[in-house]
């Protein structure tokens, strides 16, 4: 996905800039799943001893060509070269100016030819049994002792719905609350951003849900062309309203009378092939799709960091990550989690961060990349980023968009 000209042009100007000097012999060090970040990253495989070979992440990478670069200036392009295997990340990998190179000695971390290196944020799991009614459960002993949450979860490498009410289209609300009693403070103020009138019918199974799991169920309201996602914190079952723990920018019936939402994640909602439903007590269920075998499939939540990398550069004080390029990388199942008080934006999502950062940088490269099952945008040049460039990069099955450029609302 090239960006558009005036920004992609500079970039191949830039690549021809950084053709080997004449004689200049590239400097290469290697990565793979059997390596240790101990090691000095020169040779592909374990020796026989163990005492050296390629190293084990990113990070250790990373730190392995700033040692190259604190003995003396670079005399030859640097490539990192990664061998095929899944890297798991519980951190982001934090690039500074430090990291970059020069025109003439750009340095470049780059799959093994023919492979496909794959950065995980996610965490597998099994153990699931049937549970009956078509229903599959396991269960995740993190989530019970209160360590791990996940809102997200992937099937055979398709994400899974989050069970849901109704099943396909939506409710649809009644009226905006104006003035009243605010449930959470108890103070009498404007509700019209934070509560609405529904159908009885829609609402009735969200009686059975315990009040201390309301905040886990989300609203998701359709707004024209864009949606907003609320936490519940109160059912009023005989005035049939809703109420959210913090407003929404558009408001409710903010453009009219009808407004379509849906809800999601409580256990009545667990009703149709392909949805599941996570309990705090640790219970993980799903229902599965005609064909799928539950004692093969592949189980996958995000169990690392929203943002996998940031490209950090600081333009207006001149510190710029400068001729750094990543090429046939994949980075996959990244978390997202609503914040306590939901998230709206006026549009396009516009405040939501990406997997891969970018500020501040100069002639930074994606090339042949793939941003995929996460749950914020995929790529960001935020600001500061001039002569950059992403390129053949596949972007799919992402909360947000794929690239994001430059910075709009939400801006402090």
């Amino acid at each position: 996905m090239p960006m558009n000209s005036h920004m992609l042009l500079p970039g191949l100007c830039a690549m021809a800039l950084a053709a080997p000097l004449a004689g200049a012999a590239e400097t290469v060090l290697y990565m793979s799943p059997e390596g240790n970040d101990l090691w000095s990253g020169r040779q592909a495989l374990p020796n026989a001893a163990r005492s050296d070979g390629p190293l084990a992440s990113l990070e250790g990478a990373r730190d392995a060509v700033r040692r190259l670069k604190a003995a003396g200036p670079l005399s030859a392009p640097v490539r990192v070269q990664i061998a095929a295997g899944t890297y798991r990340l519980s951190r982001p990998v934090v690039f500074t100016p430090a990291d970059g190179g020069t025109p003439a000695c750009p340095i470049l971390y780059a799959a093994a030819p023919g492979t496909r290196p794959v950065f995980s944020g996610g965490r597998a799991i099994s153990g699931f049994r049937d549970a009956g009614n078509g229903i599959w459960s396991t269960t995740v002993p993190e989530v019970a002792a209160g360590s791990w949450y996940f809102e997200q979860l992937w099937v055979n490498d398709r994400r899974a719905t989050r069970a849901r009410s109704p099943n396909a289209f939506y409710y649809y609300s009644l009226e905006a609350l104006a003035d009243g009693v605010d449930p959470v403070t108890g103070q009498q103020t404007n509700l019209a951003t934070r509560a609405f009138k529904a159908r009885k019918a829609d609402i009735a199974p969200l009686l059975g849900v315990p009040k201390e799991r309301l905040q886990d169920v989300a609203l998701v309201a359709y707004h024209s062309w864009e949606t907003s996602r609320s936490r519940l914190a109160l059912v009023d079952g005989e005035t049939a309203s809703l109420y959210m723990t913090g407003p929404i920018p558009w408001g409710f019936n903010h453009w009219g009378a009808n407004q379509r939402y849906h809800i999601e994640n409580f256990r009545a909602a667990l009703d149709a092939p392909g949805e599941w439903f996570l309990d705090r007590d640790g219970t993980l269920s799903y229902i599965p799709l005609p064909g799928e075998d539950m004692a093969r499939a592949e189980v996958v939540a995000p169990a690392g960091p929203e943002q996998f990398l940031h490209v950090q550069g600081d333009a207006a004080l001149g510190l710029l990550v400068e001729d750094l390029s990543f090429r046939g990388l994949s980075f996959l199942h990244g978390n997202y989690t609503l914040p306590p008080q939901g998230h709206g934006d006026g549009q396009a999502e516009v405040t939501v961060p990406a997997v891969v950062m970018v500020d501040g940088a100069r002639r930074v490269r994606f090339e042949d990349c793939a941003v995929k099952h996460a749950g914020l945008y995929g790529l960001w040049f935020r600001r500061g980023c001039r002569d950059c460039a992403v390129q053949h990069t596949h972007f799919d099955d992402l909360g947000a968009g794929g690239v994001k450029i430059g910075e709009g609302w939400g801006v402090n």
